[in-house]
């Protein structure tokens, strides 16, 4: 059959080879099936989607929630659940009147840390879910107690970000990676989506 043999098998071969990598996620990681726990599935996304880009990264959150979030931690850093907090850092978290920050800021934040540290985080893949390593971390998840008085501003943004943890609607995960630089903690809450949930924080969970 000689050289004529080898062109023929060319179209066969360049198929395989296209089966091979449809059957592989980013960076040709082998395929896993989709876990079957919410926790997982996070973990499971999250992984998949550092690895794919950037904007499929940004793509998990719910920049608005991200927002809300963050002006609440802002008053329980300030009431103690920081305690090292700088007095410059104190004294803007208690000038805040509870206005969440904007999405368009939220998203360029949270984009600014995929280089440095989001996908050192992620590494090669082969992600798993785990128990935040910090306490800090751990309380993410857990529904927001009552504010002591005089921080009424902040009131109704508490009742909204409960909504997205009480019940089972949402929670925490930590995700460690192989050859990872570091952990993360992600903040989820349950959404009518293809996903079936939206990110609504993320933290470093330290080396």
């Amino acid at each position: 059959m000689g050289g004529g043999g080898v062109r023929d098998a060319t179209p066969l071969l360049t198929a395989a080879l296209a089966l091979a990598a449809a059957a592989c996620g980013p960076k040709g990681e082998a395929a896993r099936p989709r876990p079957s726990t919410l926790p997982e599935q996070v973990v499971y996304d999250f992984e998949r989607a550092v690895m794919t880009s950037q904007d499929a990264f940004l793509a998990l959150f719910d920049f608005t929630a991200v927002g809300e979030m963050e002006i609440l931690l802002h008053r329980y850093d300030v009431l103690g659940r920081l305690p090292d907090l700088d007095d410059e850092t104190r004294a803007e978290y208690l000038a805040e009147d509870g206005t969440p920050y904007p999405p368009e800021r939220e998203r360029r934040n949270v984009g600014s840390f995929y280089d440095w540290l989001i996908r050192p985080a992620v590494a090669r893949g082969d992600c798993h879910a785990v128990t935040p390593t910090w306490a800090y971390n751990q309380l993410l998840g857990v529904p927001y107690e009552p504010l002591p008085p005089g921080n009424e501003s902040h009131e109704p943004l508490r009742q909204k970000v409960n909504g997205y943890l009480e019940d089972g609607a949402g929670g925490v995960i930590g995700i460690r990676c192989p050859g990872g630089e570091r952990g993360l903690a992600l903040v989820y809450t349950r959404r009518d989506n293809a996903r079936g949930y939206d990110l609504i924080t993320i933290y470093d969970d330290g080396p």
